[in-house]
């Protein structure tokens, strides 16, 4: 894959909520709202510098998934490693996804790590928000960040353990070199960035000395998701309910995920073939088939958070119906 020229994001240079009316903004109105609501900002201090880190906490904050990538795989639905590329012929794009030739693919569960990324951006930069409510200028989150290890392991629900530790290493590894390149088919007619991205930055690793365990993480968000949760016009995130973490179930995530974007408080159809496609997978038609009815029989007793998975069959055609089951759902 050819690396494509370096993209143009909206919150390219921004440091404050008032320093986007200068980005890369297409719409006019919000533009000159912006520019009117810098004339009511001081100018900071000369040596009131941004921080270049945050150090996320557990408070108050749900669990957020980018919504550009939710209704396909761009990972392995396993919990081992894959190697092969993944490759979606969608309507409005050509997607593949490849992994490193060492460490292979990020995996469905190794991706809980992006999760947890978004979340706090988005947490951090709703803080932003309400401060400019209040009237003031704030400053944009930092693009790199340092989370308590133990808190990263609480947020995905996962024991505090020496496995983890070093399930945790592999994970961002993976992560870090994973790579998705976006191909648009119709000029225009994406509503997905187009361009290669990886699922996070570069990262650093400090490890205690008594134990060997990761004492401190180092992480760097990708200017594409720090761009889809601070720009100013609509943020490309969703909510995913926080019990998502405890599927253990590659497939019962995926459907999860599918769920959360098409779905959403409706209800959405698939067939068996679109979701052997949307996932990915290179298993031959018939045992990811067999496969995935053996996962939706699994949710007659452990259903999904929010959402009723059932699989009907017309005559030979099979499809797979997704239905919203959470508050005020008729």
């Amino acid at each position: 894959m050819t690396e494509p020229e370096k993209i143009k994001y909206a919150s390219d240079g921004a440091e404050k909520w008032s320093d986007l009316e200068t980005a890369h903004i297409k719409d006019p109105k919000l533009a000159a709202q912006l520019k009117r609501m810098s004339r009511n900002y001081r100018q900071a201090p000369k040596d009131d510098k941004p921080l270049n880190v945050f150090v996320p906490t557990l408070a108050d904050v749900s669990n957020k998934d980018d919504y550009s990538l939710m209704d396909i795989a761009v990972f392995g639905l396993g919990k081992k490693p894959r190697f092969e590329p993944i490759k979606h012929d969608l309507n409005d794009a050509h997607i593949t996804v490849q992994g490193g030739t060492d460490c292979g693919m990020a995996t469905i569960f190794d991706y809980d790590i992006f999760l947890y990324m978004v979340s706090y951006l988005t947490r951090e930069m709703e803080r932003c928000k309400d401060e400019v409510k209040r009237g003031n200028d704030a400053r944009l989150p930092a693009r790199k960040i340092s989370p308590p290890v133990t808190e990263l392991l609480k947020f995905c629900k996962r024991d505090d353990g020496g496995k983890q530790y070093k399930q945790l290493e592999k994970a961002l590894e993976r992560l870090s070199t994973t790579k998705i390149l976006i191909k648009e088919k119709r000029e225009g007619k994406s509503h997905r960035r187009i361009g290669m991205f990886s699922l996070i930055g570069d990262y650093e690793i400090f490890k205690a000395t008594r134990t060997g365990n990761i004492s401190e993480l180092l992480i760097s968000i990708p200017d594409w998701v720090y761009d889809g949760v601070v720009r100013p016009t609509k943020p490309t995130v969703l909510t995913l309910d926080n019990d998502y973490f405890l599927l253990s179930q590659g497939y019962h995530r995926f459907l999860h995920r599918l769920a959360r974007k098409t779905a959403g408080k409706t209800n959405a159809t698939y067939s068996l073939e679109t979701l052997y496609e949307r996932s990915g997978s290179t298993r031959p038609f018939r045992s990811f088939k067999a496969d995935l009815k053996k996962a939706i029989a699994a949710l007659k007793d452990a259903p999904l958070p929010d959402y009723h998975v059932q699989l009907v069959k017309k005559g030979k055609i099979e499809n797979v119906i997704l239905t919203y089951m959470g508050e005020n759902s008729s």
